[in-house]
């Protein structure tokens, strides 16, 4: 046990090219989290720090609002920080912030996108990897808070994104495809293609329906597009995609492929979800995460 320990805290160190004598000076990852923070209901930072939390990764918040608990329930409050981002972006840029990622999600306004834009002009370096949830709508329809305007905008932070992570009605959106229920695979990659020319480095269309599989669609620019298919089994609950998220991240940060960060992230997902569904957890809590997390610590251990 503590072998493997020791080699999964190896493998969430950058070892730098700097030296202290003989020995080079060791670096713990770190992810600057964008996202909001529902109090009840787990969903965004309050999932995505525990799940990135155990793969030995340092998370910074940027949290753009905070709610008592998440939308799906029958009424919530919610309290804006949009004029507190740029503050607390000057304090991290005081203290030298750097990161290794930049992970954003729920984003309430086209004022929200532009102040992460400007998160993206004072800490993203070349090596910086800027994973992008575009959370805009699901089952072929929008979000109430998104407008045309926000819409727009999330173009533009598109075309900052190395990883870019829509859903399907996410993915129709962001590319003025009109929807239906039923896409074929080959409208689907031309989809997947017509991001990267928007700007996205790699793209995961995630969470396909056919028939009875579940199915992501990857690529990277340049490349062939590759299908990951798994059985379908318990129904998506609220947050599924902010954990398909973090794990994505935190394998990428571990040097696995897209393809291999994005199954495993689907496979993680798919587990709790099952686990879930045997608890009897009501659909407004979300997925019960916690039971299933230590199995992220072993999947660290191999790239």
């Amino acid at each position: 046990m503590e072998e493997s320990r020791k080699k999964n805290e190896n493998q969430a160190l950058d070892t730098t090219d700097q030296f202290e004598g003989s020995r080079p000076i060791l670096r713990q990852k770190k992810a600057a989290l964008i996202n909001d923070l529902s109090g009840l209901g787990r969903c965004s930072l309050s999932v995505q720090l525990p799940v990135l939390s155990v793969m030995q990764i340092e998370c910074l918040l940027l949290p753009t609002c905070v709610l008592s608990n998440h939308t799906g329930y029958p009424s919530f409050y919610l309290r804006d920080l949009t004029e507190d981002l740029d503050p607390m972006m000057a304090e991290w840029k005081k203290q030298n912030v750097e990161v290794d990622a930049i992970v954003t999600g729920f984003l309430s306004s086209e004022k929200q996108i532009h102040h992460v834009l400007h998160f993206l002009d004072l800490f993203q370096k070349p090596q910086t990897l800027v994973v992008v949830d575009p959370v805009m709508g699901d089952h072929g329809k929008a979000y109430p808070t998104i407008t045309p305007a926000l819409q727009k905008a999330m173009r533009t932070l598109t075309d900052r994104a190395d990883v870019l992570l829509p859903n399907l009605t996410e993915a129709c959106l962001l590319t003025d495809t009109e929807w239906k229920e039923q896409f074929s695979r080959i409208e689907i990659e031309a989809m997947a293609v017509r991001l990267t020319e928007m700007g996205a480095r790699k793209v995961v269309i995630s969470g396909i329906e056919e028939g009875d599989k579940i199915c992501d669609c990857t690529l990277e620019k340049g490349r062939q597009v590759h299908w990951i298919e798994s059985q379908k089994s318990a129904q998506m609950r609220s947050g599924t995609g902010d954990l398909f998220c973090a794990v994505l991240t935190g394998a990428l940060l571990h040097d696995q492929s897209l393809e291999q960060a994005a199954r495993m992230a689907g496979d993680f997902v798919r587990k709790a979800l099952d686990v879930t569904e045997k608890l009897n957890v009501p659909d407004e809590e979300g997925t019960a995460f916690e039971m299933v997390l230590c199995d992220l610590c072993p999947q660290c251990e191999a790239k």
